[in-house]
Protein backbone atom coordinates (compact mmCIF):
# COMPACT_ATOMS: atom_id res chain seq x y z
CA UNK A 1 0.00 0.00 0.00
CA UNK A 2 1.22 3.51 -0.65
CA UNK A 3 0.09 7.07 -0.10
CA UNK A 4 0.27 9.87 -2.69
CA UNK A 5 1.70 13.02 -1.17
CA UNK A 6 2.48 16.30 -2.94
CA UNK A 7 6.13 17.31 -2.61
CA UNK A 8 5.23 20.61 -0.92
CA UNK A 9 3.25 18.78 1.77
CA UNK A 10 6.00 16.20 2.20
CA UNK A 11 8.55 18.99 2.74
CA UNK A 12 6.39 20.64 5.40
CA UNK A 13 5.73 17.39 7.29
CA UNK A 14 8.76 15.25 6.46
CA UNK A 15 9.30 14.11 10.02
CA UNK A 16 5.68 13.00 10.49
CA UNK A 17 5.66 11.15 7.16
CA UNK A 18 8.95 9.39 7.80
CA UNK A 19 7.85 8.43 11.33
CA UNK A 20 4.61 7.04 9.89
CA UNK A 21 6.56 5.15 7.23
CA UNK A 22 8.86 3.61 9.83
CA UNK A 23 5.94 2.58 12.05
CA UNK A 24 3.71 1.12 9.34
CA UNK A 25 6.00 0.26 6.43
CA UNK A 26 3.59 2.05 4.09
CA UNK A 27 5.27 3.32 0.95
CA UNK A 28 5.06 7.00 0.11
CA UNK A 29 4.66 8.20 -3.48
CA UNK A 30 5.80 11.80 -3.68
CA UNK A 31 4.21 13.78 -6.50
CA UNK A 32 5.41 16.92 -8.20
CA UNK A 33 2.95 18.95 -10.26
CA UNK A 34 0.48 16.06 -10.01
CA UNK A 35 2.91 13.48 -11.39
CA UNK A 36 4.73 10.71 -9.55
CA UNK A 37 8.26 11.96 -8.85
CA UNK A 38 9.80 9.52 -6.38
CA UNK A 39 8.93 7.00 -3.70
CA UNK A 40 9.98 6.38 -0.14
CA UNK A 41 10.31 2.67 0.50
CA UNK A 42 11.74 0.62 3.34
CA UNK A 43 15.28 -0.74 3.22
CA UNK A 44 13.75 -4.22 3.06
CA UNK A 45 11.75 -3.25 -0.06
CA UNK A 46 14.81 -1.66 -1.66
CA UNK A 47 16.90 -4.78 -1.03
CA UNK A 48 14.15 -6.92 -2.57
CA UNK A 49 14.12 -4.68 -5.65
CA UNK A 50 17.91 -4.91 -5.92
CA UNK A 51 17.73 -8.72 -5.66
CA UNK A 52 15.10 -8.89 -8.40
CA UNK A 53 17.23 -6.68 -10.64
CA UNK A 54 20.36 -8.77 -10.05
CA UNK A 55 18.48 -12.01 -10.68
CA UNK A 56 16.92 -10.56 -13.81
CA UNK A 57 20.33 -9.75 -15.25
CA UNK A 58 21.57 -13.27 -14.45
CA UNK A 59 18.42 -14.79 -15.99
CA UNK A 60 18.81 -12.74 -19.18
CA UNK A 61 22.48 -13.66 -19.48
CA UNK A 62 21.69 -17.37 -19.06
CA UNK A 63 18.89 -17.15 -21.62
CA UNK A 64 21.21 -15.36 -24.04
CA UNK A 65 23.87 -18.06 -23.62
CA UNK A 66 21.27 -20.80 -24.19
CA UNK A 67 20.07 -19.07 -27.37
CA UNK A 68 23.65 -18.82 -28.64
CA UNK A 69 24.25 -22.53 -27.96
CA UNK A 70 21.04 -23.42 -29.80
CA UNK A 71 22.00 -21.18 -32.73
CA UNK A 72 25.46 -22.75 -32.96
CA UNK A 73 24.00 -26.25 -32.83
CA UNK A 74 21.55 -25.41 -35.61
CA UNK A 75 24.33 -23.78 -37.64
CA UNK A 76 26.53 -26.88 -37.27
CA UNK A 77 23.61 -29.10 -38.33
CA UNK A 78 23.21 -27.15 -41.56
CA UNK A 79 26.82 -27.67 -42.68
Amino acid sequence: MYHNIPLSEFRQHIREYTDHHQRTGDRLMITRNGRDAFAVVSVKDLQALEDVEANREEFLENRHQATLREFRALKEGVR
